[in-house]
């Protein structure tokens, strides 16, 4: 399975950074490599008729994390559409691109802004800052790449540089031997919710509880995360329409008790069924086939120690699984093991087929996404 914008939309490109000019009303979106695409078929989900047929680019100039879409046509709506996004971090609106000098790349950085600066929407009577992603080897941070850029920025347009109360943001982004230039339209990570007090270290990214449950495809019927943790994946459930019957269950119970807390914050109570419970339990728990999905971010080990027998707990997981899913039902899950996971869906009894999978990063890590249809 590939998620791929519906009908004609967007239309795939490449190099689409050569036909941007000042005024372009493009969009970019930053989320986790691995899922560039779903968030361009969320914007078309969302946009809907304004970006038909506009363009998208994947990985724009090799920029892992980024997707690209260009509209046919400038819609002061799109903006403000676009902030509602939840597969993604932040939306930028890219100005233009260019290649690092091999000679002195933070020189020719300087250079580059203070001739072209960032036109467009700059308050030059206010303040900016300047955010940079650096990807690849170079002998400089990203820090020297903020402190160039806004030396440029401010010779091109006389603006006052504030590192906490900007007017505007300004990105900067490296990769390799490219440099991506745009204002940013988010001042905080559209992945982080507001609702999140109980958030412990192995939280899984909303954004990316978003993702898995888009991959399963589904908006009715009865799901269930059994590792729920800190109700992450259930309260995104909630968002995927009013007849989706949500439950939720963790072996921990500070975790039940955060997850209580953080759904409370969402305003969601009336909506997830949460309760204590083991993978054991599971079975007495819920009858054979009363579950139309299961969507999980199972642990890596951070919660439960090092020393667990990963594979005793994915054969175990993956039979709980097979048993309460009805025939036809899907399982999504993250997994840091994907070697163990193999194993044992190859091992396994054949009730669950892989209809899709992917690698995806997350902080340095890279867990895959399994999709899998209950036979």
């Amino acid at each position: 399975m590939t998620i791929s914008p519906p009908g004609e939309a967007l239309k795939r490109q490449a190099h689409l950074f050569d036909r941007l000019v000042g005024g372009t009303p493009g969009l970019l979106f930053t989320t986790d490599p691995g899922l560039e695409d779903l968030a361009a078929a969320e914007a078309v989900d969302r946009l809907g008729q304004r970006i038909h047929g506009g363009l998208y680019e994947r990985r724009p100039h090799g920029f892992h994390g980024h997707a690209l879409i260009l509209p046919p046509r400038h819609d002061p709506s799109i903006r403000a559409i676009a902030r509602q996004m939840r597969s993604v971090h932040h939306v930028v609106e890219p100005r233009y691109a260019f290649q690092l000098s091999a000679d002195d790349p933070l020189g020719g950085i300087r250079s580059t802004l203070a001739e072209r600066g960032v036109e467009g929407d700059l308050h030059t009577q206010g303040s900016f800052r300047v955010t940079s992603n650096r990807h690849g080897e170079h002998p400089f941070c990203s820090t020297d790449v903020q402190r160039v850029a806004g030396a440029g920025l401010v010779e091109r347009h006389g603006m006052k540089v504030d590192l906490t109360n900007f007017d505007t943001e300004i990105r900067v982004d490296v990769r390799h031997g490219q440099c991506l230039v745009g204002l940013q339209l988010t001042r905080e990570r559209l992945s982080k919710r507001p609702w999140r007090l109980y958030h412990p270290r192995a939280s899984l990214r909303a954004n990316v509880a978003y993702a898995l449950l888009r991959f399963a495809g589904i908006s009715e019927g009865r799901l269930l995360d059994p590792f729920c943790g800190s109700a992450t994946i259930p309260i995104e459930a909630t968002s995927f329409g009013p007849d989706l019957q949500i439950v939720a269950s963790d072996y921990s119970e500070e975790a039940i008790e955060g997850a209580r807390k953080n759904i409370a914050a969402a305003n969601v109570a009336d909506r997830i069924s949460i309760d204590q419970h083991d993978l054991s339990d599971l079975r007495s728990n819920h009858q054979e086939g009363s579950f139309d999905l299961i969507v999980t971010n199972p642990p890596y080990g951070i919660r439960v120690g090092q020393g667990m027998n990963f594979f005793a707990f994915y054969a175990a997981f993956l039979r709980t699984a097979a048993y309460l899913l009805r025939p036809g039902g899907c399982l999504v899950f993250l997994a840091w093991k994907r070697g163990i996971v193999d194993k044992v869906l190859q091992q396994g009894d054949g009730l669950l087929q892989r209809r899709h999978s992917r690698i995806i990063e997350m902080g340095g890590i890279y867990p895959r996404i399994y999709v899998l249809d209950r036979l």
